[in-house]
């Protein structure tokens, strides 16, 4: 058999998956001077690149090289899917690996933190959100369409109510259920809010601007007299690791509205909205739940556990962390973390860095907020305008400094403290709305 009879044999072997890596690694090379000759740079190229490494990942792309090979001469082949599903488990092991490293890693500020929470344990919330997974009860049987995109005003409308529909299936079948067992209310069609010793929890679900269905969620946890920027917010392997990819990958199904909502397309926002579920009832309501309080929000513990977990492992697959929070330095945009802290501050006795913290978040926002007050003098008692409501609140926290006495000006931060939240329970949705002078 000469050489293009054996290089083809392969090649057809390669296709049908029945080459593991280091035989073909091990042909490839020991036959370079030859393929050199049979082959075109491009081909060579496909089937070898020059990072390929004898692993699945690699070995998917000489396959598609091969495959790509026979398509040219003519004579397209069906590849098996062995090397794309050894890959994909190939990855998992080695994201595993990193996850592991990654705990193994951040154990110095995670222990603390757990040893914080014993001496300091919330109510433990018990709740089956897996019975919850899958098609909702009593879901209606999915619409038959002779058209798969909306082209015309009629078929926009149509899909739009139709996805609107299912959207509001999953949402009370799937998260009003696991927001209830941890203790939330509705505030509204697609918001959750909770309140719980000075602290507020909240998931809303954000309409996309064009119509259609959700643009995206959000969810935070913070004092009430904060707003949702600046915040402390979830340990990194929560926030963005493997759950988080999962349910963002993909969002578009329950975004856009611009497809017929068929059978396929109601199976797939089931699908979304399990992976929504799986977030928040699998990873970030139970490590709300551990946050009762307003000394474990700002313990030292907790704070030094969410930097360790700022910056996720290193990624196999792309070589890069699979999640970077850290700001490297960089100050907030808003200064809203100088407010946060500036309030606490102040709560706790340490007037001096309050104030100063509170006089920075003022000093830094004043030219913008001033402006924005000539254009809408209402803006701070806007809920829409977040930065003006902060500005206004750390005005209302630095005015107590003009108390001398110390037991007076204690009394006049708790009464400022009071205000600001009657107020800002109506920003985070908790109370009706109320009108502050």
């Amino acid at each position: 058999m000469g050489f293009q009879d054996e290089m083809k044999q392969m090649f057809l072997r390669v296709a049908a998956g029945e080459v593991e890596t280091k035989e073909w690694e091990k042909w490839w090379n020991s036959n370079k001077a030859r393929l050199e000759e049979n082959l075109t740079r491009g081909d060579r190229g496909r089937m070898m690149p020059a990072l390929w490494n004898a692993d699945y990942y690699w070995m998917a792309k000489t396959q598609s090289g091969v495959a790509y090979y026979f398509h040219a001469q003519g004579r397209p082949v069906k590849t098996s899917g062995y090397y794309e599903e050894k890959a994909r488990e190939e990855e998992d092991r080695d994201r595993q690996k990193s996850m592991e490293a990654y705990h193994r890693n951040t154990a110095f500020a995670r222990r603390p933190w757990e040893g914080y929470l014993e001496g300091h344990p919330a109510e433990a919330v018990v709740f089956d959100w897996k019975s919850l997974l899958g098609t909702p009860p009593g879901q209606k049987p999915a619409k038959v369409y002779d058209y798969k995109h909306a082209r015309t005003t009629e078929q926009w409308k149509e899909c739009g109510e139709e996805l609107k529909l299912r959207l509001k299936e999953n949402l009370q079948a799937k998260i009003a259920p696991a927001a209830k067992a941890y203790g939330m209310k509705k505030a509204g069609p697609k918001t959750f809010v909770r309140e719980k010793n000075g602290l507020v929890s909240r998931i809303q679900f954000i309409g996309y601007f064009r119509g259609g269905g959700y643009e995206a969620m959000s969810c935070y946890l913070c004092p009430i007299y904060a707003i949702e920027y600046g915040i402390l917010g979830l340990p990194g392997h929560i926030s963005q690791g493997d759950y988080f990819q999962k349910m963002d990958n993909g969002w578009g199904v329950i975004q856009y509205g611009m497809e017929a909502v068929d059978a396929a397309m109601v199976e797939s926002i089931n699908r979304k909205f399990d992976d929504i579920l799986t977030y928040l009832a699998d990873g970030v309501l139970p490590e709300w739940q551990k946050i009762d309080s307003l000394e474990t929000y700002f313990a030292k513990e907790r704070r030094d556990y969410l930097k360790a977990t700022e910056k996720g492992p290193w990624d196999p697959k792309t070589a890069r962390p699979m999640w970077n929070l850290d700001t490297e330095g960089r100050p907030d945009p808003w200064r809203a973390d100088d407010y946060l802290f500036g309030v606490w501050d102040l709560l706790s006795g340490k007037e001096e860095e309050g104030y100063a913290r509170l006089a920075s978040c003022v000093r830094f926002n004043s030219g913008y907020v001033e402006e924005r007050l000539k254009e809408r003098p209402e803006a701070y008692n806007d809920t829409r305008d977040p930065m003006a409501v902060m500005y206004r609140n750390a005005q209302l926290f630095i005015r107590t400094r003009e108390t001398t006495d110390a037991e007076k000006r204690r009394k006049a931060i708790r009464e400022t403290y009071e205000d600001v939240c009657r107020f800002m329970r109506y920003y985070h949705g908790l109370d009706k709305k109320t009108r502050r002078d």
